[in-house]
């Protein structure tokens, strides 16, 4: 049986993608509003509870709040009398090592995930790191729960961890902000905006697939499949370049990154 506490967006979408393949998994869910909750339990044939000593059944916990609400959780379960010590724990918290979490709840086995928002629609990619107390079979829970709405990758440690996170986790919204840039002056140049943005939604769902369709390919070997010398294409391309596009990219993700160590930092004072 798996519990979850905080039944947000993320969570919501990597439950009922897990369910839709397994529907044999009993489910908990809680928050402390109950509503959102009631709402998940109700989709995946689980059971809402009110208060979180209801959730010793379970052998799996799934911690999707907020980072801030993890010492008011600990107290929560301190108060419900919850002994959660021999339970493993899946967090998606971000910025939380596995370490806090060991400390602040009293457990030994944590695994961290980090997914990303396309996982809503079962294409998300998620970055997985175990403590080296997780046992074989809960690592393979985690492959089976999270490859239900995407894509899994483990990675070799918590500090490459957090800093993929900056690309796979944070990502969509860089790509979201690059297609806004498409829409904004293709309506400069008198396209409707609902017009500039189909457009653009087409060419990232068209490349993306065409990029995993043609994955043996470098990514320098198809940029070149679509530009020709003197050509139309190259001309944006080098400005691209000549702009620092690359420099850019770096100095964002570094930033990203920073901002995630200072949370880290601010989580254990």
């Amino acid at each position: 049986m798996i519990a979850v506490i905080g039944c947000g967006n993320m969570a919501t979408a990597i439950v009922k993608g897990f369910f839709n393949k397994n529907n044999e998994i009993n489910f908990l869910t809680y928050t402390p509003s109950y509503t959102r909750a009631e709402n998940l339990a109700k989709e995946v044939n689980g059971r809402a509870v009110k208060d979180l000593s209801e959730l010793h059944e379970a052998s799996t916990i799934v911690l999707a709040c907020k980072p801030q609400q993890l010492n008011s959780l600990s107290q929560s379960i301190n108060d419900s009398g919850l002994d959660i010590t021999n339970k493993h724990i899946i967090s998606i918290l971000a910025a939380t090592p596995v370490e806090t979490i060991k400390k602040k709840l009293g457990v030994s086995r944590v695994t961290r995930i980090m997914p990303n928002t396309p996982a809503l629609i079962g294409m998300g990619m998620s970055l997985v790191f175990h403590g080296k107390e997780v046992l074989d079979n809960e690592k393979k829970l985690v492959d089976e729960f999270f490859s239900s709405c995407g894509e899994v990758a483990e990675m070799p440690s918590e500090t490459v961890f957090d800093q993929v996170t900056t690309v796979s986790g944070s990502g969509p919204a860089y790509v979201f902000l690059f297609a806004q840039t498409m829409v904004t002056k293709l309506v400069s140049w008198g396209v409707s905006e609902a017009k500039a943005k189909e457009i653009s939604i087409q060419l990232f769902r068209g490349s993306s697939e065409l990029m995993a369709h043609q994955k043996d390919l470098s990514l320098e070997t198809l940029i070149s499949n679509v530009t020709s010398k003197g050509g139309v294409t190259i001309e944006a391309v080098n400005s691209y370049k000549s702009s620092g596009i690359e420099g850019m990219t770096s100095t964002a993700l570094d930033a990203a990154y920073l901002r995630s160590q200072n949370i880290e930092n601010e989580l254990n004072k």
